[in-house]
């Protein structure tokens, strides 16, 4: 949670007292120093360093039982589905649904997702040590991430949330930085200037003089930059402060402009770029600013800021913040476009289609969790992806199984077990399946899914609204043949891309039918089995 309406007013009154020695702007050779492992980058046509700010604080039932606060707040049910969407703490959701930070198959997508869009780092906001709340299973997920960086090719900061201190205990806030001295400062993509690490500050908040930080950072070697807010460096005191760098603010876009035309007189400089704001605190009974800042042009145009100025570094705010609906990862309302404007504005050579990629990489994940074959593929499909082997990736994603292209799969409802078949254009259910009007060949026609009977050459599809699924000849371009596979339990419900219907036999009246059901329902649950 980032309240800073406070700090509008604030930043405005210190830039006046807190003055800076002016240093020249570093280089881009000298800003960062990083020996990242042996993947491909994505070209740009910026120079300036690309980081994203991310949250690892989600948990689901699948991590921990329960929902985490981040989902839920102080009012919401996650368990409560209307339409098909899950009840969050947000105004947003994500594409894959509410997911729980650790996943792997979470951290590959969006890892990858970042890497398409010209992503060269990440900024995490990190919870600290402290064995309170949810911040143990914080640190976890953001170890499991930073575990994956490498295998990307993706630098990484510290954003330390110093609200999770206790005031007056220097030696907690020093523990700190001991764990990041030992656990991440050695790794050769953590972000440097100058051969030193760099640690944003989300604040400061909890220690606000000089004295204080001394002893924060005493004996860590190599002793951090530190990069409080805009305006706040003289808490840190200079000789520990390396820059700073600006956030979202209530005075829209004021604080930020005003920070580019200051931004020379930093070492190193961090602008900011975000989608708007709409916070879902008031909503979730929970603390936080309620002002807003509209969507409707705001990321192009902070975008478009920060690439025109001298700044070192672009931040993207954020990747999922939900809470604050500041989130740039692919939702259900606003799609991949702040992605795809990314790589647009950023002159990468990617579109949406590589992304939507990604998500079918992240979708079968899902369907073929627990068959250790097809996992194997699928790494290797993450590893073509993450060299920017993309016609392979693609590839291999569409033979997945070494064989499903010419046999297909049978489509098994998990509730009746029965398997679907077609019937003179009809989709119909038995229990005992045979022959190839039982198997269904999953294709790939511009990033969606397709079903193909093997016998037929139809296509699974809902063109004519009947009150069945139809099997038929349909065009490639054809919505109703597009289908989404989303992950339930171990099991696969199949959304039709066109109506946002889900494939089922809930009326047991001899035809699959597409309608609205819950996903707990198991007569919309599926196994794709060969």
């Amino acid at each position: 949670m980032k309240n800073l309406s406070w700090l509008s007013c604030a930043v405005l009154l210190l830039f006046a007292c807190n003055k800076q020695q002016h240093v020249p702007l570093l280089t881009k050779k000298t800003t960062t120093t990083a020996a990242l492992a042996n993947v491909v980058a994505v070209s740009k046509t910026t120079t300036k360093k690309i980081f994203i700010h991310y949250m690892p604080w989600f948990e689901t039932p699948d991590s921990k039982g329960v929902w985490g606060y981040h989902w839920k707040m102080n009012t919401q049910n996650p368990e409560i589905i209307v339409n098909g969407k899950r009840q969050i703490a947000a105004y947003y959701y994500p594409q894959t649904g509410p997911y729980y930070s650790g996943d792997p198959a979470i951290i590959e997508y969006q890892l990858l997702l970042m890497k398409y869009a010209g992503a060269d780092g990440v900024f995490i906001d990190w919870p600290g040590t402290r064995a309170i709340y949810d911040l143990p299973d914080n640190l976890t997920n953001s170890n499991a991430f930073i575990s994956k960086l490498n295998a990307v090719g993706l630098q990484f900061g510290i954003v330390q949330e110093d609200r999770n201190w206790n005031a007056g205990n220097t030696a907690g806030a020093h523990g700190d930085f001991v764990y990041m001295q030992n656990n991440y400062f050695p790794q050769s993509n953590y972000l440097t200037t100058n051969g030193a690490p760099v640690v944003l500050n989300f604040g400061p908040i909890t220690f606000h003089t000089s004295t204080e930080w001394d002893a924060i950072l005493h004996g860590i070697s190599p002793k951090p930059r530190i990069l409080p807010l805009y305006g706040f460096t003289s808490e840190v005191g200079t000789n520990n402060a390396g820059g700073e760098y600006p956030w979202i603010y209530q005075s829209h876009p004021g604080v930020v402009d005003n920070y580019y035309v200051q931004s020379a007189n930093f070492p190193l400089s961090i602008g900011v770029v975000y989608p708007g704001f709409n916070s879902f605190y008031a909503a979730g009974q929970a603390d936080g600013p309620t002002w807003k800042i509209p969507y409707n042009g705001t990321f192009g145009m902070m975008l478009d800021k920060a690439l025109a100025s001298r700044v070192n570094i672009i931040q993207f705010a954020t990747w999922n913040d939900y809470g604050e609906g500041t989130m740039i990862e692919p939702t259900q309302e606003f799609g991949y476009s702040f992605l795809t404007t990314m790589q647009q504005k950023l002159g990468v050579p990617y579109t949406q289609h590589e992304l939507e990629l990604i998500y079918q990489l992240y979708q079968a994940r899902k369907t073929y969790a627990g068959n250790s074959a097809v996992q194997m593929q699928l790494d290797q499909v993450f590893i073509y992806l993450a060299n920017l082997q993309v016609t392979q990736a693609e590839s291999l994603l569409n033979n997945l199984g070494g064989g499903n292209t010419t046999t297909g799969v049978y489509i098994k409802n998990r509730w009746l077990s029965t398997y679907l078949y077609e019937d003179n254009g009809q989709v119909k259910y038995t229990t005992f399946p045979g022959g190839n009007q039982y198997r269904w060949v999953q294709e790939t026609v511009n990033g969606h899914v397709r079903f193909k009977n093997l016998s037929t050459g139809h296509y699974l599809n809902v063109e004519h609204l009947y009150s069945y699924v139809e099997s038929t000849d349909v065009p490639g371009t054809y919505y109703s043949s597009y289908w989404v596979l989303e992950n339930y339990n171990g099991y696969t419900r199949l959304k039709n891309e066109w109506k946002g219907t889900y494939l089922n036999l809930e009326n047991q009246s001899g035809l699959a039918q597409c309608t609205v059901v819950p996903d707990y329902f198991e007569s919309n649950q599926w196994s794709l089995v060969k």
